[in-house]
């Protein structure tokens, strides 16, 4: 059970976070490591809210989102204690309190299919199957237990050859684009 200062610091660490610019701050971070020159974390960032790449973003652009990290949000997340930032050096690094964010590339649920559940529904149709296989009823009794112990193999290899696919398709779309995120904190 969660006591009254985790409860506090986990809220404190979501408010932070709630705002798409901070998660790019420490997506960036935890991808990139060490600390980060606020310059080089601000061009990153403005790159992805206007969706292109770093070398084509704007002076005014990456104004914009230099100004801003600097006078609000990097502030904000140091108050959570998910980052240090020193202004002086214009240096970012985070915490010891990021490493228990898991900050997680999210799938676009209209495009990718929730695969745990397809193999969990999968493991489960083939567990009542291989049983009435077991224990000869009928018309599981057609076929041998090495055809549907092979039979079940083939749907969990066809399954994976989607699954692959639809993982490559997602991650050659998702390449360069900026991150859509789901948060877990781990206690």
């Amino acid at each position: 059970m969660a006591t009254e200062s985790t409860r506090t610091s986990r809220e404190e660490v979501f408010d932070a976070v709630k705002n798409l610019r901070r998660r790019y701050v420490l997506y960036y971070l935890q991808r990139y490591g060490g600390p980060v020159e606020l310059g080089e974390l601000a061009e990153q960032v403005a790159a992805w809210e206007n969706d292109t790449s770093v070398s084509e973003i704007s002076p005014s652009q990456r104004k914009s989102v230099y100004s801003a990290l600097h006078q609000t949000h990097l502030p904000k997340l140091e108050s959570a204690g998910v980052l240090e930032y020193e202004a002086e050096q214009s240096l970012v690094r985070t915490t010891d309190k990021a490493a228990r964010l898991d900050l997680q590339l999210a799938s676009d649920p209209q495009a990718s299919l929730p695969w745990h559940r397809l193999y969990l529904g999968l493991a489960a149709v083939s567990l009542l199957v291989l049983a009435s296989v077991w224990a000869n009823l009928y018309p599981f009794t057609l076929l041998s237990g090495v055809q549907y112990a092979l039979l079940v193999i083939a749907v969990f290899g066809v399954t994976a050859l989607f699954h692959t696919h639809d993982l490559r398709r997602w991650r050659r779309r998702a390449n360069n684009a900026a991150p859509d995120f789901i948060l877990e904190v781990n206690d």
